[in-house]
């Protein structure tokens, strides 16, 4: 497994919680956690009190968009190069115009469909289980 120990920076409490529930459901022994404040998930990651593989991260969210988070972190010694997927329902087309400054940094299409995003999910935490890219 790529990813064990995860991160979702999300406010909304249900869109966390079904991503979390399909998390573990892609295996049991991912760690996860949630913070619903993108300032209070710089707060943490900067303290050391967070140390995750991976950073999803909802593109909207009070006081820092998606792309003020990704500048804040980039600037922390130390958390420079963990992989971040930006969350988001907005088109593509926008999202990776918006990332495109970013290393290490993918998007991933919100989904009403549950076993859409489980799949997408999957590639990215299971890439050896996935044939071909997202």
């Amino acid at each position: 497994m790529k990813y064990k120990n995860i991160l979702l920076v999300h406010d909304d409490t249900d869109d966390a919680e079904i991503f979390v529930s399909l998390l573990k459901a892609i295996n049991q022994k991912i760690r996860s956690s949630v913070e619903s404040s993108a300032l209070e998930a710089l707060k943490k990651l900067q303290d050391s009190k967070l140390t995750p593989d991976i950073i999803f991260l909802d593109y909207h969210m009070p006081y820092l968009d998606g792309t003020e988070f990704l500048k804040l972190l980039r600037d922390i010694k130390g958390l420079k190069k963990i992989p971040v997927v930006l969350y988001s329902r907005h088109p593509e087309v926008m999202m990776l115009e918006a990332i495109a400054k970013f290393k290490k940094v993918q998007f991933l299409k919100k989904h009403g469909n549950f076993l859409k995003l489980f799949e997408l999910l999957q590639k990215i935490i299971l890439p050896e289980k996935s044939l071909k890219k997202m």
